[in-house]
């Protein structure tokens, strides 16, 4: 007779996506989404050309509708989506509302968003990547590094070292 064990316990700290989504599930909830799913999915669902000058805002439903999370059995029809437009993009969001909608509603797999409500404006920037600078070593920088790295036989661990102290010690700091 075969014993049967029972199963393993994962005992790690829980994944950051679980505790991110309880954190902003109360702000999400006031802006009318379930969860974070149209927000972070935007570019798939619209396109990244579109989804490069807009952002989905907030969700509203007709006056007696509820999201789904409070109507457990019916799904919400017929909701608002607002959309914040960078510039002149409203124009060619607002020529292709059709097919975006067509869009949501597919990716949804249920009429979810009856019409779009765009709101032009900017939209938040995203922050520019940070491009470190790093300054020449001087001669007595090189030497100290050197001497640090004679010990090591191998020569790609030197060099991978080499690189990593001068990188280390060549960084440029800025002001804040």
């Amino acid at each position: 007779m075969q014993e049967t064990r029972p199963a393993r316990r994962y005992k790690g700290p829980p994944p950051i996506s679980a505790r991110l989504a309880a954190a902003t599930r109360e702000v999400l909830k006031k802006q009318g989404f379930a969860d974070l799913h149209i927000i972070r999915h935007w570019p798939d669902i619209v396109g990244s050309s579109l989804a490069a000058v807009s952002a989905p805002e907030k969700l509203t439903f007709p006056r007696g509708r509820a999201p789904q999370e409070d109507r457990k059995r019916a799904r919400p029809e017929g909701a608002t989506l607002l959309v914040r437009i960078d510039g002149p993009a409203a124009l060619e969001f607002q020529h292709l509302e059709p097919q975006i909608i067509e869009r949501i509603n597919t990716y949804y797999g249920y009429g979810a968003v009856q019409r779009l409500k765009l709101v032009q404006g900017p939209l938040p920037r995203p922050k520019p990547p940070r491009n470190k600078t790093f300054r020449a070593l001087s001669q007595e920088e090189e030497q100290v590094l050197n001497e640090e790295l004679k010990a090591v036989q191998n020569h790609a661990l030197k060099d991978a070292l080499k690189k990593l102290g001068s990188r280390v010690m060549g960084t440029v700091r800025r002001r804040p």
